[in-house]
Formats: C-alpha cells, sequence, structure tokens
C-alpha cells in the first residue's frame, strides 16, 4: 500500500513532541523579560537613593561656595527632593515621582512607580546623617532600597 501524508496518530504526536519543546522555551523567555524588569527597577531604585544624597551633598557644596554655613538651609527632618532641588521641600505623604524626558520630579510628567524620603538628622555640630529611601510597588508587597551618607562640615 502506497500512503501519502500523516495518519491523525503521526500529527498528534508530532504536536506532542513540538509543544514539549516549546511550552519550557515560551516559559525560558517569560521569567527572562520579568527578570529584565525586576533588574531595571532594582537599578532606577538604587540611582533615585543615590541621587537623593547627591542633591543634600550639592546644597552643602553651594553653602561652602556662597561662604554659608554647611549646613544652613538644611535642617532635621523628612523631606522629598528632585534632581534639581536647591531647597528642601516637606514630605508631604511621600507622593511618587514623575517622570518627564527621562527626568524625576514632581510637579509635571506621568507618574513613576517610584517614591523617594530623604530623612536628614544632626549628628552633631560637623555632620549630618542623610538616608534617602525609595520605595516601589512590587507582585505581593513593596520593595525599598535605602542609602546612607554621613556628610561633614570639613572644609
Amino acid at each position: 500500500m502506497n500512503q501519502k501524508g500523516f495518519t491523525l496518530i503521526e500529527a498528534l504526536v508530532a504536536l506532542v513532541i513540538l509543544s514539549t519543546a516549546l511550552v519550557p522555551l515560551f516559559y525560558f523567555f517569560n521569567q527572562t523579560v520579568n527578570a529584565a524588569f525586576i533588574i531595571s527597577s532594582d537599578l532606577t531604585g538604587a540611582n533615585l537613593a543615590q541621587e537623593g544624597i547627591e542633591v543634600i551633598r550639592n546644597m552643602r557644596d553651594t553653602n561652602w561656595h556662597n561662604s554659608l554655613a554647611f549646613d544652613t538651609n538644611i535642617t532635621a527632618g523628612t523631606f522629598r527632593i528632585q534632581w534639581d532641588s536647591t531647597t528642601l521641600l516637606p514630605s508631604a505623604g511621600n507622593p511618587v515621582l514623575k517622570i518627564n524626558n527621562g527626568l524625576y520630579n514632581y510637579s509635571s510628567g506621568t507618574d513613576s512607580i517610584f517614591s523617594r524620603s530623604i530623612v536628614i538628622t544632626k549628628i552633631g555640630s560637623i555632620e549630618l546623617k542623610i538616608v534617602s529611601q525609595v520605595s516601589w510597588p512590587v507582585r505581593g508587597g513593596t520593595k525599598t532600597i535605602q542609602v546612607e551618607e554621613h556628610l561633614f562640615d570639613w572644609k
């Protein structure tokens, strides 16, 4: 007998073999995309936390440049700041940062998933403890990255 084409059983076997190979591949791609999103969020959160420290350091250095005390207008408390802040903004419930043309701020753009707070503690007459904390929602809770820096009046 001269058969042409596949029988139904052969087609089902081929389908099972193909799906056995493709399902793990799709799972792997899905996990890779999820991992990339998590890594991207972690990196952005860490950079926003470090940016908080850098803005306060810039305020201290600007005070020195203007021949002022290192902690002029840098008081103890909880604040919010953005990349171009020259003064501390009172923390009003820790709102989410907005993103506008790649810059995170509080005034314009679309809401991001990140919120940042800056806690300043005066340790002594020549030392400030700065804690920059960034939080964002993740599946099953909230992720937080915290950076701490001590700024001194060493000049």
